[in-house]
């Protein structure tokens, strides 16, 4: 403790930067020159609010207070919470405002029941963070929609310290239009289930001279958003919720990364981005776009580097031919037929689909794909299903992650068919991924087509609530107790002459995602958590397997 208490000032505050608010509370039991360095660290994080008095207050609560009768129970000992939680903050901070030091950052996570009620506090406190030149504020407020924080004026007039800018559960309409904005220094700004009216943001977006980063996560209150004087931003990221917005343009030559998604499929946005021509990084999702507006979009981008597109069901087909881009991925484009890709320097490529398109790609980069197979009502026979897997993976030299969820309806496959008419032998996987459902015929005549597209060199196989003990024994006879007398008068013979060997690897929790090694872990199934199964599968061909 001595050599502790010895430690120069700098290195204990050092040291603090690394705990939460709660942790260094602890540790300044050590000594009271700890504490006092404590109040004087410059970074306020009161993020993990509920922390500092959660503990005490579930040890009292009776789950039965939860029912809609003992409701009234439950807010009144959120309340108190909640009115703790303030008071420490408030002593917090005026103790803090005692030093002459400037604020390096203030963060502070609520919830309230009463805005109104707290909305002086609230003001207090940026005024304080302002007055100490904060230059990192980060400021949520979880509320009720109807019930939204009103920031102050003070943090637009006097806020010249603040580079970095977050707002949640915050209304934003007292701006005067005939006030300038002072951030001068603001860099990054985000802003999350805010109210913003749209003469205050484009206010933001063209008074602010430093901002590079610009983040509108689930906002309202606009329905266009047009950006041409922030000469300095470099990524733009807009996620929305609520179906308002109608249409972006962006004219930025300075843009690199630009990303637009909702939660939910949207309607039509008309989207212009011609003064944009150094992006290199676009990210769609639930977009609603056609062919023809998808590929005037990406034409617009010579520069680059990696394209994710995303629940984009109007797509139909995605053409791309560029010497630059090194990443594409696509995933759940339930209308896509066909993909035309000619990317030879692409370093990844990954699909996430249940369609099967007609592939034309020119990608010598890893592949990782995934299909949803439980989808009813597909027109194509089983069989037919098979052999176009087979194709789609067959334009790939390497395939190093495959995966199927569910086994689907699939329970026609003919191997007899399949093989007449591809005679070729299965391609190489890296991983194959399986979800397991319960042991059935259609899951067994599932496993044999899958196995007949490819050999996977390691079998994963999901172990959630909805499958047993049964279903992984289940799958690992199989495997092991393979009887290869079905297939002797063929040249092209099925999964089990070739599988020469099958090992249980390893278990991996879904929570600690560290592996479990045991030599009875088929056996320890019902005692082990949700997670993924690994086998190590050695084949063993006479002839030589396509890569894939």
């Amino acid at each position: 403790m001595d050599r502790l208490s010895e430690l120069p000032d700098s290195t204990v505050h050092h040291i603090l930067s690394y705990l939460t608010a709660k942790e260094a509370a602890r540790t300044s039991i050590l000594s009271t020159r700890w504490k006092g360095l404590y109040t004087s660290f410059p970074v306020l994080d009161f993020h993990d609010s509920y922390t500092y008095f959660m503990e005490q207050d579930l040890a009292t609560i009776n789950p039965a207070m939860f029912y809609h009768s003992n409701l009234e129970k439950v807010i009144e000992i959120f309340r108190e919470r909640v009115s703790r939680f303030i008071e420490f903050v408030d002593d917090f901070l005026l103790r803090f405002c005692q030093f002459e030091l400037c604020m390096q950052k203030f963060r502070l996570l609520i919830g309230l029941l009463d805005v109104e009620g707290s909305s002086a506090i609230l003001d207090r406190w940026i005024g304080l963070a302002i007055e100490k030149k904060v230059e990192e504020l980060d400021f949520n407020i979880l509320a009720h929609r109807r019930t939204l924080y009103n920031l102050p004026q003070t943090l637009f007039s006097s806020g010249e310290s603040v580079t970095a800018l977050k707002l949640g559960g915050c209304k934003l309409e007292q701006v005067p239009s005939d006030a300038p904005m002072r951030l001068h220094s603001l860099k990054s700004l985000t802003l999350k289930e805010a109210c913003i009216k749209e003469e205050i943001l484009h206010k933001f977006i063209s008074q602010c001279p430093s901002l590079e980063d610009l983040f509108l996560l689930d906002c309202w209150g606009f329905r266009d958003i047009c950006v041409s004087d922030a000469c300095k931003l470099k990524i733009m990221s807009i996620r929305e919720s609520y179906n308002e917005l109608q249409s972006i343009k962006v004219a930025v030559s300075s843009l690199q990364q630009f990303i637009l998604g909702s939660e939910y499929p949207r309607g039509p946005i008309v989207i212009d981005m011609d003064g944009c021509p150094n992006l290199k990084v676009l990210q769609l999702s639930n977009v609603a776009f056609t062919d023809q507006e998808f590929h005037r979009l990406i034409s617009k981008f010579p520069l680059l580097e990696d394209l994710n597109v995303g629940n984009c069901d109007l797509l139909e087909r995605i053409a791309i031919s560029s010497l630059l881009l090194k990443r594409l991925s696509i995933g759940l484009c339930f209308s896509l037929k066909e993909i035309d890709v000619d990317t030879p320097n692409l370093l990844s490529f990954c699909y996430d689909n249940y369609p099967i398109p007609v592939a034309l790609i020119n990608a010598p980069c890893p592949w990782k794909v995934g299909f949803v197979t439980q989808v009813w009502g597909t027109d194509t026979s089983d069989t037919r299903w098979y052999l176009n897997m087979k194709e789609f993976l067959g334009a790939s030299n390497q395939i190093e992650y495959l995966s199927f969820y569910g086994h689907g309806n699939k329970n026609s496959f003919s191997f007899d068919e399949f093989r007449k008419s591809s005679p070729s032998p299965p391609c190489e996987v890296g991983n194959l991924y399986l979800q397991l459902e319960e042991p059935s015929l259609n899951y067994a005549v599932f496993l044999d087509g899958v196995l007949g597209i490819c050999y996977p060199k390691t079998l994963s196989v999901a172990k959630s609530y909805a499958t047993n003990r049964t279903s992984i024994k289940w799958l690992y006879d199989i495997l092991i107790n393979r009887e290869a007398n079905c297939c002797d008068f063929h040249d092209i013979k099925c999964w089990r002459h070739y599988l020469k060997d099958v090992k249980v690897g390893s278990f991996i929790p879904c929570k600690d995602k560290n592996p479990v090694h045991m030599d009875n872990l088929i056996d320890a199934v019902p005692e082990l958590p949700d997670g993924t199964f690994c086998f190590h599968l050695d084949w063993c061909l006479p002839i030589p397997m396509q890569k894939a």
